[in-house]
């Protein structure tokens, strides 16, 4: 008597075929490390990463972790700014939503300051320019060279989550119309333009144009640079009862040619 659950052959080679692949692509990992010092939200606790367990005492190793929702590459749910959508938190969120394709915008070769704009004139002329543009159910992910140029770990650590460039309402309404699943970038709150630790704008993305419509919001994500025009990004948040976000280890899969 055959198995009623056994796969089904198409099934295994789709599988294989799927590996194979992912295999011929090139992963960027996405997410910086998660260690004491790194740059936070200023309102939002430090990470604490203790040795709790040691091998000298204890015959094993393993550390306790204290940390907000919102540390290092991390998701925001609509919960997070939305009050009447405390019901889609984190957990709520379907696993595979981050799992999409992605278009990184990268205007990493600007000098970009504390507060500066980034306009939808700025994103349709790379556009036109690259031949590419992020459509329904994909990520758009946009690089200022941020994260890579600021990211430290010192006595001057908070400068980066204090400071950065930032885009306007009618791109984040762009994004929104183009019907995206999410909308990253390697500053500390996306869309938000910092400088001194205060917003030069209102937050559109998070509490008008994408959190209260559903579109997930990145924050932090690193090494852009590295990542193709076009990739396979992949991501999942933890399962974090009631959560308003969580931290994340995104890969991209890049095709050097795209």
């Amino acid at each position: 008597m055959k198995d009623p659950i056994a796969p089904k052959p198409d099934g295994f080679e789709a599988i294989r075929t799927a590996a194979q692949h992912l295999r011929s692509l090139r992963p960027v990992d996405l997410a910086p490390t998660l260690g004491r010092g790194i740059p936070r939200w200023p309102t939002h606790p430090h990470l604490i990463i203790d040795p709790t367990v040691v091998h000298e005492n204890d015959g094993y190793y393993c550390q306790n972790l204290s940390m907000a929702e919102h540390i290092g590459c991390h998701v925001d749910a609509p919960a997070h700014t939305v009050a009447d959508q405390m019901h889609a938190s984190i957990e709520t969120v379907a696993v595979d939503r981050l799992v999409a394709e992605a278009v990184v915008y990268d205007f990493s070769d600007r000098d970009w300051k504390p507060g500066d704009i980034l306009s939808p004139s700025d994103v349709e002329s790379y556009e036109r320019k690259h031949g590419i543009s992020v459509g329904p159910d994909e990520i758009a992910l946009v690089n200022f060279g941020w994260l890579k140029q600021h990211w430290r770990r010192d006595a001057q650590a908070q400068w980066y989550a204090r400071n950065a460039p930032g885009m306007n309402e009618e791109l984040v309404l762009l994004f929104k119309e183009r019907k995206v699943r999410a909308v990253g970038a390697d500053t500390i709150a996306c869309e938000a333009a910092l400088v001194d630790g205060v917003s030069t704008g209102t937050l559109p993305g998070h509490f008008k144009h994408w959190l209260p419509n559903g579109i997930l919001i990145l924050e932090c994500v690193a090494n852009l640079e590295l990542v193709s025009r076009r990739c396979l990004f992949m991501a999942a948040p933890l399962p974090i009862e009631h959560g308003s976000g969580s931290p994340l280890r995104p890969i991209a899969y890049c095709c050097d040619d795209c």
